[in-house]
Parts: C-alpha cells; structure tokens; sequence
C-alpha cells in the first residue's frame, strides 16, 4: 500500500547504521593508535661501582687521615624512535651516591649533592631531546650534553649538560655545526616576570648567560679534525642600580681546534683553546677586566703488539694574581680528561674533595686547571681481554697558589709532585670490564704553600672498579 511504512527495512537499516559506526570507529581508533604501537623503545647505559682506599688526601706529615669509600650510578638511556628520522631521547642518573651516605650527616664536599639516601633526590634526569632529521641534517632541540668537542681534553659532557639547539648538516667528508647554549643554573623565573627582575626596576638587564657556537668537523677515514668557535653572552652577574653597583657583563669567545690521526702504528691526537675577550664590563664605569687563557693538549701513542707506549703533554694557563685587570686563566681540562688515579681526577676529586690542606689546597672535582704536565705510559695486553697499564706523571702549576700578590710571592713551590699510576683492566664480559689499580704520589712543595717550615707527606690510592655497559 503506497504511504506504507517498513518497519523491517527501517530496522535493517539502523542496524547498518550502528555498524558502520562501530567500525568507523574502531577505524579511527586504529589510526590514531598505529603510531603508538610502531614507536621503538631502546635502552642503553651503563652501571659504575668503585672504591678507593686514599691514605693521605690532605698530604700532612704525621699521619693524616685516611679515607675509604665506595661510589656506584646507574645511567640510564631511553630512545624512543617515533618514526624513521624521528626520536625522543631521555637519560637519567640513578642511585649515584656513595654507600651508606646520609644526606642529613654527608661530611663530603658541597659539590657531592648527589651522595645522599633520599629517592626522591636520587633520580636525576639529566637529558630530554627530540632528534629529528630535516633538511638533510640532524637537529636536536632539549636538554642535551654541553661542553663535548674533540678530543675529552676540556670536555665535561659527563656531568654538564643543560638547554640546546643543535643543527648537524653533513657534505661529504665533511660536517658542519651550529647550536644555541642556555647555561644551566644562570636562568630563574619568577611571577613578576620571566627573568626575575621585570618586578624590580632597580634592576637593568634580564638575567641571562648563554653561548653561541660554529663548528665543522673533517674526516679522512683514518683521522678527523675540526675547529669549535664559541661566544659567550653572560648578563646573570647584572646588578641593580645601587650605590656602588658592582655589576657587570661578560662576552668573550673561544677557539677550539682539534686533531686526530691515526699513522701507522703511531696514534695521535692534539687539542687548542685560546680565549680572548671582556670578563668584567662593570655597569659603573668602572675599567674592564679583560679575559685571556690559553691552553693545550698533545698525546702520541706507538703501538707494537703486544705492548704500546706513549708521551702526554698538557698545559693550562694560571691567572697571574699580579694582574688584577686581566683574567689570564685556560678553560681548564675538563672533567671528562683523567690522566692520573689521584691528581686531577674528577671522580675522585668529586668523591673525596679537595687535595692538600689549609691555605694550600687545590680542588681536583674542576679538572686541569693552573697546571703543566708530562706523563710518559706504557702498557701490554698479554691476552686481548687484559691491559694492564703503568704511568709517571710529573705535574706543576703554571702561577703560583694564593689569590693576591703577597701570597704569590710568598709561595713556596709550582711543585705539585710526581705520580706513578698502575693499572690492570679484565673484561670479564664483552659489555663487563673490572679495573683495579695502585697510584703513588710523591708530594711536592706546593702544597706547603706560603710557609716553608710547613711539613708534608706523600699520598697513596687503591681502587678497583666495576663497569658495566648495556
């Protein structure tokens, strides 16, 4: 009958219709799930153990103390690949502390935050970048290592790292760098503004410190060599306008060539930085204390299977305390450079604190610093799984100690004293290595600082260490 309606047609569709709305949805869910699921998760990283027993850090005559400590951390390296030419990367400090440190009874040095029994302090996120390939090079924007080029000589990419904007472009052999640095720990926010001083007019400038750097990079398969320009831009030691106003500006830049070759059975590897500019332009008239340093680093090594053996030379330019208009200092080595067990080793210097006592202490947790040294080393691998390894160090400062004229001319030595280091390295397993070692160092007269009468001992280190990479 015409008019009629079907009721069995009309369910039949509605029950279309409920259907294709299932599977529409269930569609949409799909694609919007998919990339979820194809995300690749990597992770990577390493496990540290290691213990010292130090007799005489403080380098007294008459039985100084001792110290005996074991450290440990757990880095951890996630890398989530969202897509190809996509990634996410983050790494963490885990546990890093010594065993059984209090962070309420920590007796160690300031810079040992990290030695504590707290877990909410004991998971530290140290990097979060995104990769991304574009333009036929790789950028990567987040919180990345800073302080990493060349050779480890001046490197601290360990331990410094913070705001980035890095963009590689690769041509052939060779590789070109630019990259934005945000100095970690010089920014602050605050609800009055940004910079912290939008609420303050007696301030004049935003706090600010960061770093602008160029760089390329050329290999020729058996070596590689490069040059880093940096330009420091710091205004967080900007004061308020004030009665006297001590604040100032710092802009200076940094050269930072580098070279590595492999020659036959002669490796080498050399390293610059030179430094030129303004450490101080003072906000009140004041003259500028103006900013200089150089430093250098050159290392062969001559491989005659089994054995090998080489020479080291490093210098890092001292501030002369004469001097007072200028900052004649180097860089400095870099926390990443250890070449000895006790002098001028960051772990041990972060760990145990400074070396020598009283007036005439010279912190170690820093790297190199107002400092030259030769180091002759020889070594063998009896079997591809062991090398073990001996070296004398022979180490002076570039000034003498002490912070003003009276105290410079008074300073007894640059001695910092002789070094021998031995070492033996068993990988156990290809990703598992244990290191153990003896270091002996013979005091020089450095360390009695402006008194001659002053008595001073020498020092000696035991230590093994575990380490572990996955």
């Amino acid at each position: 009958m015409p008019g009629k309606i079907n009721l069995q047609k009309l369910k039949q569709e509605e029950t279309m219709k409920k259907l294709w709305i299932v599977l529409l949805s269930v569609a949409l869910i799909m694609a919007f799930t998919m990339p979820v699921y194809a995300v690749d998760v990597k992770f990577s990283g390493s496990y540290v153990a290691q213990g010292y027993y130090e007799n005489n850090r403080a380098l007294v005559a008459q039985d100084g103390a001792s110290l005996s400590n074991i450290w440990q951390r757990l880095r951890l390296q996630t890398d989530f690949q969202i897509q190809e030419g996509l990634k996410l990367t983050a790494r963490a400090d885990v546990m890093e502390k010594i065993w059984g440190a209090s962070a309420t009874l920590n007796p160690l040095p300031a810079n040992n935050s990290n030695g504590n029994d707290i877990d909410s302090q004991n998971i530290k996120f140290e990097h979060l970048y995104v990769s991304a390939n574009i333009f036929g090079g790789l950028l990567r924007v987040g919180y990345q290592a800073q302080s990493q080029f060349g050779t480890a000589f001046g490197d601290s990419g360990d331990n410094t790292y913070g705001p980035r904007i890095r963009y590689d472009y690769p041509v052939g052999k060779w590789t070109f760098i630019a990259l934005w640095d945000k100095i970690e720990g010089t920014q602050y926010y605050s609800p009055a503004g940004p910079s912290g001083n939008l609420g303050n007019p007696a301030y004049q400038v935003d706090s600010n410190a960061e770093k602008y750097v160029g760089a390329f990079m050329y290999d020729w398969g058996k070596g590689n060599a490069g040059l880093l320009v940096y330009y420091y831009n710091l205004s967080n030691t900007s004061g308020p306008s004030a009665t006297p106003d001590l604040g100032y500006k710092s802009k200076y830049w940094i050269f930072d060539p580098y070279v590595k070759a492999q020659m036959g059975p002669v490796y080498f590897e050399g390293e610059v930085v030179y430094i030129t500019g303004t450490a101080k332009a003072f906000e009140n008239g004041s003259p500028d204390v103006t900013r200089s340093g150089w430093e250098g680093y050159a290392t062969a090594t001559y491989d005659f299977a089994p054995m090998y053996a080489g020479i080291t030379l490093v210098y890092v330019q001292g501030d002369d305390p004469n001097t007072t208009d200028k900052v004649e200092s180097g860089a400095g080595g870099g926390t990443d450079f250890n070449p000895c067990l006790m002098l001028f080793n960051y772990d041990l210097g972060r760990w145990e604190g400074n070396m020598g006592s009283g007036a005439a202490t010279a912190p170690m947790a820093g790297g190199i610093a107002n400092a030259q040294l030769l180091q002759v080393f020889v070594g063998v691998k009896p079997v591809p799984k062991l090398d073990i390894k001996a070296s004398w160090t022979y180490a002076q400062a570039d000034q003498p100690g002490g912070t003003t004229p009276a105290q410079a001319a008074a300073w007894v030595s640059k001695n910092y004293g002789s070094e021998l280091d031995v070492t033996a390295t068993y990988k156990i397993y290809d990703n598992l290595s244990y290191m153990i070692g003896f270091a002996y160092l013979w005091a020089g007269d450095y360390w009695k600082g402006t008194n001659s009468a002053n008595m001073i001992d020498n020092d000696y280190l035991v230590t093994h260490k575990l380490t572990l990479t996955f």
